[in-house]
């Protein structure tokens, strides 16, 4: 049913163009606003504030599609809630402008995209440090992770409620990531935790459909260093997995580094899915 579920929702994901309300982060918005109007919550420390307002739409999601319904109509629901994780109209819209810039020849409207795809990241809160120098294609290939192979992963694992979790997480640290206090800090801990083996087995398989023996040692180093970001860990992976080389004026076009890497991300979802498909039929995914 997974597997299923799996299929339909990204046949249908690319299919369609999906409204704001077929998209979590929409009613995300409005939950924590929500939550941040209601007493009995804000008169907790954050960090309880934090496990409240990220377990709610995690156990209200398990309650409905375990507890009170089964059969079809608990795959229907996971599917419609996993179509409401995956995926995001915003990041390829932004994509499909930042390479009618490139096109164009302009540059500064490439930067200014690169920019609106939002910098506010594990990494830069980890380690101090701007995003001035990662690329376009970088920041891309790490969205994509958060918004398809992240999202897959915990599905398949923990079915809709593992979805759930992993995007009310997600939007809680992006939504508050910018504040420098202890509640943005521990989301910073709570993401790097969450990110941490998905992030590895969506670098491992960059590796596989892209140039093993390149990426091979990045992926081994960063394996046994926990601490790293985990952002770093998969764009660096991804760079060396990069198994295109470029000319001196491909170079010099800004639409070719991403470009290759949402080819380099679109083969490893294949992988993904086959490998889900591999373990469905040996029993161990439902």
């Amino acid at each position: 049913m997974i597997l299923i579920s799996l299929l339909l929702v990204l046949a249908l994901e690319r299919a369609l163009h999906k409204q704001p309300v077929w998209h979590i982060e929409t009613h995300l918005s409005n939950y924590l606003s929500w939550a941040g109007e209601q007493h009995w919550i804000s008169r907790q420390t954050p960090t309880v504030q934090l496990v409240i307002q990220i377990a709610l739409p995690v156990i209200i999601t398990y309650a409905i599609a375990q507890w009170l319904f089964g059969g079809f109509i608990s795959f229907i629901l996971q599917s419609v809630m996993l179509f409401l994780c995956l995926g995001s109209e915003k990041l390829r819209a932004t994509y499909r402008s930042f390479l009618q810039a490139a096109e164009r020849g302009d540059k500064e409207a490439c930067y200014l995209y690169t920019e609106q795809l939002g910098h506010c990241t594990q990494l830069d809160i980890e380690e101090g440090t701007t995003t001035q120098g990662k690329s376009f294609g970088q920041h891309l290939l790490w969205l994509n992770y958060q918004h398809y192979a992240a999202v897959i992963i915990f599905f398949t694992v923990f079915g809709a409620a593992g979805a759930m979790l992993y995007v009310t997480s997600r939007e809680c640290f992006r939504t508050w990531c910018e504040n420098d206090n202890e509640q943005s800090r521990a989301l910073a801990k709570w993401q790097h935790v969450l990110d941490y083996v998905p992030v590895r087995i969506t670098a491992f398989g960059l590796l596989l459909v892209g140039h093993f023996s390149r990426a091979l040692p990045v992926w081994l180093t960063y394996l046994t260093h926990p601490g790293i970001a985990n952002e770093k860990v998969l764009t660096e992976v991804a760079s060396n997995a990069e198994d295109v080389v470029l000319t001196e004026a491909q170079q010099a076009d800004p639409s070719c580094e991403p470009k290759a890497m949402v080819t380099l991300a679109k083969r490893n979802i294949m992988l993904l899915l086959s490998l889900i498909a591999i373990l469905t039929m040996l029993g161990v995914v439902n």
